[in-house]
Parts: C-alpha cells; sequence; structure tokens
C-alpha cells in the first residue's frame, strides 16, 4: 500500500458563482465541469444522509483538482477558521508573477493576511516569497513564489 499522488482538494461553498470568480477568475484555474448532483453513493461516501450538491471542478496544473461543493440539501452554516485552529487548512499554488497577482487580487476586493509577499529567509524555503489570501468562504490559500535561478 502507498500513497500516489494527490487527486483532488474540495472545499465547502456558500456561492458557486462567487467561488468561480476567485478560482477561475481571480486566480486562473481552468474548470473542468459544474453541475448538481444527487447520488446515493455521494451520500453513502460523505456520511451525511441525503445531499443535493451543486458542484464545479478546476484543473490545478500538475494534475490535481480543486473541487468545489455548495450543499443544497442539506444546507451548511458557515465558519470562519483561524488559521492557528485545530482542523483548519490551507492550499498552496505556486505561482509566477506573485506581485502582480496580489496587486490584483487587492483591486478586485480580495483579503490578503499581509500588506504584500513576505520573503522565507532561512531554511529549505529560503528566497521564496509567499502570502496568504482569503476565498470568498474564509478557506486560507498560501500563494508561493520560487526564487530566481
Amino acid at each position: 500500500m502507498s500513497v500516489h499522488r494527490l487527486n483532488h482538494v474540495s472545499l465547502t461553498v456558500a456561492d458557486i458563482d462567487a467561488s468561480l470568480a476567485f478560482w477561475r477568475d481571480a486566480l486562473g484555474l481552468a474548470v473542468l465541469g459544474r453541475g448538481v448532483v444527487e447520488y446515493d453513493h455521494l451520500d453513502r461516501i460523505i456520511g451525511v444522509g441525503h445531499t443535493r450538491i451543486e458542484w464545479a471542478e478546476l484543473a490545478i496544473p500538475g494534475g490535481t483538482i480543486l473541487e468545489l461543493f455548495r450543499y443544497l440539501e442539506p444546507e451548511g452554516h458557515p465558519i470562519r477558521p483561524e488559521p492557528s485552529d485545530p482542523g483548519s487548512t490551507h492550499i498552496c499554488l505556486e505561482v509566477d508573477g506573485l506581485d502582480l497577482l496580489v496587486g490584483q487580487l487587492h483591486k478586485s476586493g480580495y483579503t490578503t493576511r499581509s500588506p504584500q509577499p513576505v520573503e522565507i529567509p532561512f531554511g529549505d524555503w529560503k528566497g521564496f516569497r509567499d502570502i496568504y489570501v482569503t476565498d470568498p468562504d474564509g478557506a486560507t490559500v498560501e500563494l508561493t513564489q520560487a526564487p530566481r535561478t
């Protein structure tokens, strides 16, 4: 038994269109599909009972998929975990043109946790520049840019 690769990451969202504005329009991920499903097998996998889910899948370069789920049934309740809360997560995307991307995110009204990217001064990540941005539902997304060689 072994893990082969990361297949997908799923985020539960309040509004598919608002999430697509962030993930597709602001970050440039390509939409692979979108729809609404009611599947018994999905209900059993999730373990929540009867579900009706609006979904969208986006391609993360390198072969991973970002799955957005909006639960139409049962309806969920928003949470806003902080990075220090046990159980909170973040997704890290490696990007080019980090400063330009951060500027575009700010112009579009998205919130970053620091005003500008921070350069990592030592260790395995020395020279990488990173910033956290919050998606429309409060999920933390780390944007990182590798040092220029």
